[in-house]
């Protein structure tokens, strides 16, 4: 199972949300709804897992002594795709799986051993679907399938694995707006039943949510429309071989306006728990479920800011679960090019959270999970710095 998701926001759609911010204070930035001291992880060195100009990286999963990691940049006829794994805790990788004229790629690990990836592909000019595909963590085996084969622009997918199922989802665009689509298979069995509408939004995808993740037995999706507030849906997963799919009732987790909506929210799931975090105007916010989304704590604020409206803005760039622990990074910026990645972490579901700095540097993304090394624990981390995409881990 995975316990880490994330989905990319564009940098337009939160430099949209930010036009009146100011200078970064450092003492602003760290004003957590509840504040408690706490030490800034040390880590191990660093693994390069890619070199190359204008490479920016777009997903990561981490389960057990297994890593997964991909990335776009630029290639022959457009933008591709890189994927590279670990299956000792990220202290070596293997050699790189590309797929060319792709982009927006993400990625699960299932089953301990199992590497989903999803990703859009040009067909033809200004269209472009979305692929499933599904091999072995070591890279061997790959099995492609086109997901969405509806003509134009498709893109932004995500994945998540539950039961005997696969999940993904993508935002497809009609007309001067997005559909939010979904749609399940049966794991490694190269077909999908026909796609869901998750509901439309009237803009082309401006850092909106729609992100999934999955358990041995449910499915979540958050996703926000028009109407701005953060809903929740989750679908049961029945044993095989037939792993049949009872969908749940759509609830409204994030209450929020068109003005000010919930956006570019993670999701995260493992065993009963659910953790979301997601961004509006003067505010990152959490909420967590103990069990598989029927019941929610308190709608908690996990960082203030002024975005919007202010000096500052901070976006939620991933979060993770592993047992008790919820840990959310965050990149928090302001003008003229000051910004700093941070690190939340909580073992009571945000009822107090500590809140720590990783870097001062201008990195767009930081995408944290869980390993194990040694039998022990370890937060992990896939980040990007300029031109390289890099792995470290807790000591």
């Amino acid at each position: 199972m995975s316990a880490t998701r994330h989905i990319a926001i564009r940098h337009t759609a939160l430099s949209r949300r930010l036009v009146a911010t100011a200078a970064l204070t450092l003492t602003v930035v760290l004003a957590a709804a509840s504040p408690v001291a706490a030490h800034a992880p040390d880590w191990t060195g660093r693994v390069n897992v890619r070199a190359a100009d204008d490479v920016q990286l777009r997903d990561a999963d981490f389960s057990r002594r297994n890593v997964a990691i991909t990335w776009q940049e630029p290639g022959a006829g457009g933008p591709k795709v890189g994927l590279r794994t670990s299956v000792d805790s990220g202290a070596s990788f293997g050699p790189i799986s590309w797929v060319n004229k792709s982009r927006q790629s993400a990625v699960d690990i299932c089953g301990g051993s199992e590497l989903n990836a999803v990703y859009a592909k040009k067909v033809s000019s200004g269209n472009w679907r979305i692929d499933h595909a599904v091999g072995s963590i070591d890279g061997d085996g790959f099995l492609r399938t086109p997901v969405s084969l509806a003509p134009g622009v498709n893109g932004y997918p995500d994945v998540a694995c539950a039961g005997g199922r696969v999940f993904v989802s993508w935002f497809q665009r009609d007309g001067g707006g997005d559909r939010l689509k979904l749609a399940h298979g049966i794991r490694n069995d190269g077909a999908f039943e026909t796609p869901m509408t998750l509901g439309f939004d009237d803009e082309t995808f401006f850092g909106r949510s729609l992100a999934v993740a999955g358990t041995s037995d449910t499915a979540y999706a958050v996703f926000t429309k028009s109407s701005g507030d953060l809903r929740f849906r989750s679908w049961s997963i029945g044993s095989g071989p037939g792993f049949a799919v009872t969908p749940q009732a759509t609830r409204i987790i994030g209450p929020a306006s068109r003005e000010n909506s919930a956006d570019g929210a993670v999701i995260a799931a493992a065993g009963s728990k659910v953790a979301v975090a997601w961004f509006k105007c003067g505010g990152i916010f959490a909420r967590v479920s103990n069990d598989r989304g029927q019941t929610w704590g308190p709608v908690r604020k996990v960082l203030e800011h002024m975005a919007c409206d202010g000096d500052f803005g901070a976006s939620q760039r991933s979060i993770a679960i592993r047992g008790n622990r919820i840990v959310i990074s965050y990149l928090a910026f302001g003008i003229p090019n000051v910004s700093i990645t941070g690190l939340i972490r909580t073992t009571n579901d945000f009822a107090t959270s500590t809140d720590d700095v990783i870097t001062f540097a201008n990195r767009d993304e930081h995408l944290l999970g869980y390993v194990t090394v040694g039998g022990t624990t370890r937060l992990a981390a896939a980040f990007d710095t300029g031109d390289c995409i890099r792995f470290r881990r807790q000591e």
